[in-house]
């Protein structure tokens, strides 16, 4: 299911595009029109530019916030919805005009904020000036595609935004699509920004200025977030879930217990072993999807010795039993980088769990 039928992702996160987990909508059976999540950790803020956002304000920002375009959706090879990066899809846009050394935008001319403002192209002016001034992450996420300087975002009217390139850059577009790049209600943030927090950052870390399918309707840090939908989404189907509640459960333990007793429909990253168990058990719907930008890998410091030695570096390489680190760390839930997919011996008798696993649900019956 798309973000539109509830929380995706990205995930990744991190600042990159991030392919987050897709939800669908028949998860909610229990509370009608409701959907709930548990997970290991919250957001540490309701702003993804905040700097030292954790990953979980990534999920608050992909569903409050939109963005000029977004990523469309493939089939994985287990049947799975996973982002396509190689196909853009409009989302405040309506069209692009890709230049020789600009891309301008059109804006769709009904899409508007949550308070009902419309969304102008100085609103997105401003958030990627917001984006190249606030450092870390989105600062980061900017100079990835060559946006480095304000004067690259033209407004051409309220409805047209142009980025001229100082270097033609084939990471500029995906760049636009990820969720760190979200379009805020400038006017609004402008009204609690100060002469020491001229972006706002403090009052956006605990409100939402966006235009994105769900609003906040509660958050309790460290404990629930509920989100609410904002029927007057234009940037696409509006969602099938009302709500969303979103409960911190730190123990994968008790989040594991509550799927399989019913009394939760969604819990994000269980431990490895636990999806295996779930997995083999056939007793909840376990989809995985390979999060392209989660990498575990071992560092080596090629500026001291022995690691300056590239034959030393590529002796360790060799030694290393990559496939059984996977098999007793991963459960096989788990697609090495180069190679083919990761896969532990059957047990019992029965095929080996499907490849890395971000998300389960119950399944619906």
């Amino acid at each position: 299911m798309r973000r539109r039928d509830f929380l995706a992702s990205t995930a990744a996160a991190a600042a990159s595009a991030l392919p987050t987990p897709y939800i669908r909508s028949a998860a909610a059976q229990s509370r009608k029109d409701t959907l709930l999540t548990v997970s290991e950790t919250g957001p540490n803020s309701l702003d993804l530019m905040m700097p030292g956002a954790n990953i979980s304000c990534y999920e608050v920002g992909w569903n409050t916030y939109d963005r000029l375009a977004t990523f469309g959706l493939t089939k994985g090879a287990n049947g799975e919805d996973r982002y396509d990066p190689d196909n853009f899809q409009p989302e405040l846009a309506e069209s692009w005009d890709l230049g020789d050394m600009s891309l301008t935008f059109k804006l769709k001319k009904n899409a508007t904020f949550h308070d009902g403002t419309p969304v102008t192209a100085k609103d997105v002016k401003w958030s990627f000036e917001r984006a190249l001034a606030v450092g870390g992450s989105p600062t980061f996420q900017m100079r990835a595609g060559s946006m480095e300087k304000p004067e690259q975002f033209v407004v051409v009217d309220d409805h047209t935004i142009r980025i001229d390139f100082i270097r033609k850059d084939r990471l500029t577009f995906p760049d636009l699509c990820v969720p760190t790049l979200s379009i805020f209600n400038s006017a609004l943030a402008k009204q609690h920004a100060a002469e020491k927090d001229p972006w706002a950052i403090e009052w956006l870390k605990t409100n939402i200025a966006g235009s994105g399918a769900y609003q906040v309707e509660k958050w309790t840090p460290g404990q629930e977030l509920i989100f609410r939908r904002y029927d007057g989404w234009k940037s696409g189907p509006v969602p099938k879930i009302q709500r969303v509640i979103w409960r911190v459960v730190p123990s994968a333990g008790n989040r594991r217990a509550l799927l399989e007793r019913g009394d939760a429909d969604v819990s994000f990253n269980l431990p490895p072993k636990d999806v295996s168990e779930l997995a083999e058990e056939n007793k909840l719907t376990v989809i995985g999807t390979p999060v392209d930008n989660c990498i575990i890998y071992i560092d080596m410091n090629v500026k001291i010795p022995p690691f300056d030695n590239v034959k030393v570096r590529q002796a360790i390489a060799h030694a290393i039993p990559y496939q059984k680190i996977m098999n007793a760390a991963m459960f096989g839930r788990a697609v090495p980088m180069f190679s083919g997919p990761a896969s532990v011996p059957p047990r019992n008798g029965r095929s080996p769990a499907p490849k890395l696993t971000t998300w389960s649900r119950r399944r619906s019956y």
